[in-house]
């Protein structure tokens, strides 16, 4: 049996307008529509601005934003549960104004093979439009999302277990499949009662094309006085999970204030400004804080990094799916990563990436010093991330797992 269409309707419940740095769900989302639309010819994001091609989705996700400031005293004196129930009341006023939002547009003129929904509170527009076109509709989750709250210490007394009930739950149970971004995230999925037969595990993946080895670094290093430097990197939108102080305590570690290395760190968020301050206090005097830039210019960011990392605190289960990862290994880039949860079960035996344990900055600090001594080294592990990326790590790959777990489901039709 297989999937018949033309066209797939993929729905981002979320704005990315007035978003603190790069939205990294508008890019998954942008990432799983670019694919269907070259396995099938036609895909659309259905957003709260508007129907959407997947390089405007892109574009829009990355667009520079004002600098992140902090909270003026009255905003810091609102308690946190106050702020929580306002914004749980907002997402249900938000699903209910866009509930008939994939109902109508050029996709009616097409065939639909399928609809994806990224999953949210409330959420119901991209299963009510699969169900009026009868054709099965896939729920990508990165997490549960009154569990994941819970993990950044967010607190729901009295009413968190009812909104998982009401809020999340129904979703999961009539999607005909949830793609989760990790084992972790789907063992949760079915616990909250998605049938586990239509559970499947679709890490957040890359575009091989848009990021690719090449020289498109020298001018990222130029702009910012990097030449002739060995760069550490990051990417991403400074929250606290992303331990990026154990970044900045590893290299003080590794290479004290040495004028012949660089800290390059791309992106912006919360988090930012005390990062900036703490890399002074440390007396990291070539660290790069770039702000925010566009998507078109991420993997000319990453090119120009000879090492690039992903830390995870340690703090707890480790449950997701970091876009950056493979968009560094893709760009060919030397990469030190977490043993843990997805990742380390990605890289396994550490061949593409030389894995780190969750939270020991001595242990950050010694890879980056091997890194920087051995420029070999760091040659043949950005090869084979390239070669792992182009096997098992673009978004196409995803797409076609996607296709082929709902043929075993029972959907399609004759070719």
């Amino acid at each position: 049996m297989a999937l018949r269409g033309d066209a797939v309707v993929v729905v981002m419940p979320t704005p990315a307008t007035g978003a603190t740095g790069p939205v990294a769900t508008w890019i998954t989302a942008a990432g799983w529509a670019k694919a269907a639309r070259d396995r099938w010819g036609n895909a659309w994001l259905v957003t709260p601005e508007g129907v959407l091609a997947p390089e405007e989705a892109r574009a829009l996700a990355t667009a520079p934003r004002q600098p992140v400031r902090p909270r003026s005293g009255w905003r810091r004196r609102v308690p946190t549960l106050l702020g929580t129930v306002k914004k749980d009341l907002r997402d249900l006023l938000r699903a209910w104004r866009f509930r008939n939002a994939a109902l109508d547009g050029p996709w009616l003129s097409h065939r639909v093979a399928f609809v994806v929904q990224h999953h949210e509170i409330f959420q119901w527009a991209g299963i009510r439009a699969a169900r009026r076109s009868g054709v099965p509709v896939v729920l990508f989750v990165d997490a549960p999302l009154v569990w994941e709250a819970s993990k950044w210490n967010v607190r729901r007394p009295g009413w968190g277990g009812l909104l998982e009930r009401y809020g999340e739950t129904p979703q999961l149970r009539s999607s005909d499949l949830v793609a989760c971004v990790s084992e972790e995230v789907a063992r949760k999925v079915v616990e909250l009662g998605a049938p586990e037969e239509r559970v499947l595990v679709t890490p957040c993946s890359v575009d091989v094309d848009d990021f690719a080895p090449g020289p498109h670094g020298d001018a990222v290093r130029q702009r910012h006085g990097l030449e002739g430097r060995f760069v550490v990197g990051w990417v991403g939108s400074f929250r606290r999970f992303h331990g990026i102080d154990l970044l900045l305590r590893a290299f003080a570690s590794a290479f004290g204030s040495r004028s012949d290395v660089a800290l390059l760190l791309v992106g912006d968020g919360f988090e930012r400004p005390r990062m900036e301050q703490m890399a002074a206090e440390l007396r990291i005097h070539n660290a790069v804080f770039t702000g925010g830039v566009p998507h078109s210019e991420v993997a000319a960011h990453m090119s120009a990094m000879d090492v690039a990392t992903v830390v995870d605190p340690g703090h707890g289960e480790f449950h997701y799916s970091p876009l950056k990862i493979r968009e560094y290994m893709a760009c060919g880039r030397a990469v030190v990563a977490p043993r843990s949860g997805q990742l380390a079960r990605f890289l396994g035996d550490g061949d593409a990436a030389l894995l780190v344990p969750p939270g020991d900055v001595q242990s950050l600090t010694q890879a980056l010093t091997e890194l920087e001594a051995q420029p070999d080294l760091r040659r043949s592990l950005g090869l084979r991330a390239r070669a792992l990326i182009e096997r098992v790590g673009t978004w196409h790959h995803q797409i076609s797992r996607v296709e082929q777990a709902l043929e075993g489901l029972g959907f399609g039709g004759a070719p």
